[in-house]
């Protein structure tokens, strides 16, 4: 039996089908377990967060001041005990901490790195930087626990401040030591995606490269520079073991940094850890938690969507 190159010609074609066919299955199938992933977590989310609404009304959830949750022993009313907003105050608290220190270091530090530093020593620091943004937070905590903390409640002291020995200054500058990293190396590539032409135009003008950098770099990679802020935010929103080792547990709403404070997280783990029993109200208030940071970990995500965007149609 012969075949002629017309035949070879349709077998491979229809080889060719088949394997984009399973190619395009395989493609379609990543992408949406995805959304399957993300939704599955909504869903237990929800379902666990609606028997916890059932007994605590949303409105005491979301605009009470006193989370104190008990444990134990059955109370007439939960409401007056599941208050968030101590530990929404606590993570912005600490999170803007970070950001006053993360943000002038990492964006400088990009700077210094796109435009300033010789090839060579880039080829040393920029690795590092990469090593820093991959350290166990556990490591991060552990000094924060030992060394930091202990200095701020010191220097405080010192300086005649009533301070705790745990505080949201101490955790908010070990966050901040944590995500310089990833802002540092998120701002890098943004500056590197610049196109030369627009520093060449610049030059071109009679500017110099200082000006270059200030008033036509930075401002054209001022989009990416925030969407590197918001996932540093983020990330920061997400900490718990450096809370935990440096800021305390303890649930107040205070606007002194040298105060211990807590956040959604550590609630979170406090909650769901241990011997607990999973039909009690304060396990389930775990789940409202869970589901409260998911909505503001979305958001985010939808506005660096959006800066994404709009960076991109800006460019175009």
């Amino acid at each position: 039996m012969t075949f002629t190159p017309r035949d070879i010609t349709r077998k491979s074609s229809k080889r060719s089908q088949a394997l984009n066919a399973f190619t395009n299955f395989i493609l379609m199938l990543s992408a949406f377990s995805v959304v399957i992933i993300a939704l599955s977590i909504l869903v237990v989310l929800g379902s666990e967060s609606l028997r916890f609404f059932l007994q605590v009304p949303l409105w005491d959830f979301l605009l009470g001041f006193n989370w104190n949750p008990p444990l134990g022993t059955p109370v007439p009313s939960y409401a007056p005990y599941f208050g968030i907003i101590p530990l929404v105050f606590g993570t912005l608290q600490i999170t803007f901490l970070a950001l006053v220190i993360a943000v002038p270091l990492g964006i400088l530090s990009a700077v210094y790195l796109s435009f300033y530093i010789s090839r060579p020593l880039r080829s040393i620091l920029k690795p590092f930087i990469e090593v820093l943004a991959g350290v166990p937070t556990i490591v991060y905590g552990y000094f924060a626990a030992t060394t930091l903390a202990p200095t701020v409640h010191e220097w405080a002291t010192a300086l005649g401040f009533k301070a705790s020995t745990e505080s949201a200054l101490a955790a908010g500058i070990t966050m901040g030591i944590m995500i310089v990293p990833y802002i540092t190396a998120l701002s890098d590539d943004a500056f590197a995606s610049i196109p030369k032409r627009i520093a060449e135009g610049s030059y071109g003008l009679g500017a110099t490269r200082h000006e270059t950098i200030i008033h036509v770099l930075i401002p054209y990679a001022r989009p990416n520079l925030i969407v590197a802020c918001i996932l540093a935010i983020s990330r920061a929103f997400g900490e718990t073991m450096i809370v935990v080792m440096a800021a305390g547990m303890t649930a107040k709403l205070t606007f002194n940094p040298l105060e211990s404070v807590t956040t959604i997280t550590v609630q979170m783990l406090t909650l769901i850890t241990g011997d607990q029993d999973f039909e009690s109200v304060s396990t389930q208030a775990a789940f409202a938690l869970g589901l409260f940071l998911f909505i503001m970990t979305f958001v985010f995500n939808l506005i660096v969507a959006k800066t994404l965007r709009r960076n991109r149609f800006s460019h175009d």
